[in-house]
């Protein structure tokens, strides 16, 4: 991932995160192996386009609404998409923050109970700054690099997490 790149991904989080810290380090890590990844997959707006920067806000206030949210609708609707993954044996949970399979598993589950249906759910998301925008940004990028990476015979979740352990924050 290009250096500015994760600069300007480090210092979301840190902005986003009044209290980040060392429990924090890890989530920076999560948000830049999944930069790499989609990068490595070619599916990354450019650098310099509005998109770019609405795809880490996305990124960065998921996560941050997935980890620290504690509006009882959102906690339960981010719990329900965990637990309906479609990983067997690999349930990804809340304090894990937004890895591949914890993506994968809540734009499946907003598509099929959309958010914006439920006013409780949304008022949670929109508490960290989280639209129906970013989900529909995030799901289009996700599946861009998962496409891709299948149609070459590799798995998106494999390449996170060899992303992930070259990632400085763990």
């Amino acid at each position: 991932m290009a250096p500015r790149f994760a600069a300007l991904v480090f210092a979301c989080i840190l902005w986003a995160s009044p209290s980040a810290g060392e429990s924090s380090r890890p989530l920076v890590g999560h948000v830049m192996a999944l930069l790499a990844v989609f990068e490595q997959a070619e599916a990354l707006p450019l650098e310099s386009s509005p998109e770019a920067n609405a795809l880490i806000h996305a990124l960065v206030q998921t996560q941050a609404a997935l980890t620290k949210s504690t509006n009882r609708a959102a906690r339960a609707w981010f719990a329900d998409a965990l637990h309906r993954s479609h990983s067997p044996g690999a349930e990804p949970t809340l304090k894990d923050g937004l890895t591949t399979r914890a993506l994968e598993a809540i734009l499946a589950h907003a598509a099929s109970h959309p958010p914006a249906e439920r006013p409780e759910v949304r008022a949670g998301l929109l508490e960290f700054n989280v639209r129906q925008s970013d989900l529909d940004l995030l799901a289009r990028v996700y599946g861009r690099a998962r496409d891709r990476f299948r149609s070459s015979g590799q798995d998106i979740h494999r390449i996170y997490e060899e992303q992930r352990r070259s990632m400085p924050f763990r």
